[in-house]
């Protein structure tokens, strides 16, 4: 009977850890052209999914940032663009900003944030919102 209870709490926690806000995105990297020089872009851009027009590069899938405590995502964005930016990238793709819900009473609802660090290669002169992003999360 103890291997019953014992496969069962294994399942509920194996199906509870396919819960999560993000996405795996496969992307479809946009090489320099032969003879393009790198321009990359002057400010930190978020894409909901990709750059439109610019060539780009995946730098490390994945990126994620979570607060403590209750509050907005607002508070995470300087840790999420610092991570991204101390390994090599300019934007973030397949940016998710929300909420987890986490069992302890302490932890009931926290701010969390992902996405995949990419870096712009040449924007072509386009400002972030040309490319599909905005500034901050919106």
């Amino acid at each position: 009977m103890k291997i019953v209870y014992s496969l069962i709490i294994v399942a509920v926690a194996f199906a509870l850890s396919a819960c999560s806000n993000y996405s795996k995105h496969n992307y479809t990297e946009v090489p320099l052209s032969d003879g393009e020089e790198i321009a990359p872009l002057n400010e930190f851009c978020y894409f909901d999914t990709e750059p439109q027009g610019a060539a780009f590069k995946v730098v490390k899938k994945k990126v994620i940032v979570a607060g403590n405590f209750f509050g907005s995502t607002d508070g995470l964005l300087p840790k999420l663009e610092q991570k991204v930016t101390s390994r090599g990238g300019n934007a973030i793709a397949n940016f998710s900003a929300s909420q987890l819900f986490g069992f302890w009473p302490w932890r009931i609802i926290r701010p969390y944030t992902s996405g995949d660090a990419i870096q712009i290669l040449n924007a072509h002169g386009k400002t972030c919102a040309e490319l599909g992003g905005h500034l901050r999360a919106q």
